[in-house]
């Protein structure tokens, strides 16, 4: 891992990541209350496992830090395609209604359910949020940088799905481009 690489790839996720965390941070802060200082601390924490842990997989060598590698822009592709998504969801969530059409609501609710269902499987009638802050109204820093590390995940997953997309549709491109380039090289009157 080169550390010049590292800082750039450090400044690029920062903002994509901040960017993309931001209408699930609004969604927690004003629909959901969670605006304790822990509860900031356990998002942010959360939201900066992320930064270093997308800096560091594009920082190593390999096809994510090659920046002419059909991974690396997929994954580039995916991440702008995802902070659109996150720009417009950031339209939708001052309502209350239009909140449930952006992805970061049912990606938090699917993860809060996910770990109350761990909850009862370890502890049956109970839940996550219950075993660990002992009271299902004090939420402590666990259950939260949990439950928004789990929606990361399951938010990563939509942009490893997205950039599998790009990926299909930049190798499609650059097939289209090679062999355009081809015939217009072997025949002179195509151009």
């Amino acid at each position: 891992m080169h550390p010049a690489i590292f800082r750039r790839q450090l400044r690029h996720w920062t903002f994509h990541c901040l960017l993309n965390a931001l209408p699930s941070f609004i969604i927690a802060a004003a629909w959901l209350k969670l605006r304790s200082p822990v509860a900031v601390a356990a998002m942010l924490a959360a939201i900066g496992t992320f930064i270093l842990l997308y800096a560091t997989l594009t920082s190593l060598d390999g096809p994510l830090s090659d920046r002419n590698h059909v991974f690396s822009r997929a994954l580039k592709l995916g991440a702008k395609i995802r902070a659109w998504i996150s720009g417009l969801s950031l339209l939708l969530v001052p309502t209350e209604k239009l909140m449930m059409l952006t992805p970061d609501f049912w990606c938090g609710f699917l993860s809060v359910g996910l770990l109350n269902q761990a909850g009862q499987f370890f502890n049956p009638g109970s839940n996550f949020f219950h075993l660990v802050s002992g009271t299902t109204t004090d939420k402590g820093f666990l259950p939260i940088y949990a439950t928004t590390l789990l929606e990361g995940f399951i938010l990563s997953f939509i942009l490893l799905m997205i950039s599998f997309f790009a990926v299909i549709f930049l190798q499609s491109r650059d097939r289209r481009k090679f062999f355009a380039d081809a015939r217009s090289a072997s025949d002179p009157s195509i151009s």
